[in-house]
């Protein structure tokens, strides 16, 4: 069975491995500060030509913004966070 060439119905949710819960395309789509989540390709190709729909969609400096460095993980993510917090709490004096 051929894939289609557009995403799937609005409604359609997939568990997402980077935030640990159910999203459609729309929010992976525009997740990344406009730009898609770099796992989107991973994660939709099994439901619809993702590459070819967002290769029409981004221009070629968007696409290499998007999926030319690896994505972190979360727990890359999270210890990110928890260093930035760190220092906050260090600069004003609350250990």
């Amino acid at each position: 069975m051929s894939r289609p060439d557009q995403p799937p119905d609005p409604t359609f949710t997939l568990y997402c491995p980077r935030l640990g819960h159910p999203l459609g395309f729309a929010y992976c789509r525009r997740e990344n500060l406009g730009l898609p989540c770099a796992r989107c390709l991973d994660c939709w190709t099994p439901y619809f030509r993702v590459e070819e729909y967002l290769r029409r969609e981004l221009n070629e400096q968007e696409w290499r913004q998007t999926f030319a460095r690896l994505p972190r993980s979360r727990v890359e993510a999270l210890m990110e966070k928890i260093s930035r917090a760190g220092n906050s709490s260090s600069t004003t004096g609350q250990d």
